[in-house]
């Protein structure tokens, strides 16, 4: 003879951890949403306001800069992302990455003779990494052109050395 449990208590069970997850998922997308509105916020408006204060302060950070040209290169705004990675590097030249960011900026926005001149000096001061802009595929068009094509060979012999 088999034994009949009831199933009333098991089905109240299922609901309750139904709608106990329900609330959890709902809850968590609302909270990591408030969470990426705080002070961290990389907008550009958050990020114009951010300069606007540090002007009047001590001076717009190197950082600020950095996050100001990345959030203008995702909202496809390369030659002011230039403009701004540069700013970066007037305090800090020796920033590796806003050097390639900008470079990779002034390529995007086809700015050509700001491009040719910026890898002119990269080839001579950082050869690695002027060969490895010349190699993104966001340059490969200017390797059309004679000067270009004849930088990126320096760049190359440069890098070897």
């Amino acid at each position: 003879m088999m034994n009949r449990y009831p199933r009333k208590p098991a089905l109240i069970v299922l609901l309750a951890t139904l709608a106990l997850g329900t609330f959890y998922v709902t809850a968590w997308g609302r909270i990591e949403r408030l969470w990426k509105k705080q002070p961290g916020d990389q907008s550009l408006v958050a990020l114009e306001k951010r300069i606007e204060e540090e002007r009047k302060g001590s001076g717009v950070k190197v950082e600020t800069w950095r996050a100001y040209g990345a959030a203008l290169s995702n909202a496809k705004e390369y030659a002011k992302a230039a403009t701004a990675f540069q700013e970066a590097l007037a305090l800090d030249p020796a920033q590796r990455d806003a050097k390639f960011q900008c470079g990779l900026a002034l390529a995007q926005a086809g700015l050509a003779d700001q491009f040719y001149s910026f890898q002119k000096d990269l080839v001579y001061s950082e050869a690695k990494l002027a060969v490895e802009l010349f190699e993104r595929p966001e340059t490969q068009h200017y390797l059309s052109e004679e000067r270009f094509a004849n930088l990126a060979k320096e760049a190359k012999n440069q890098a070897m050395d």
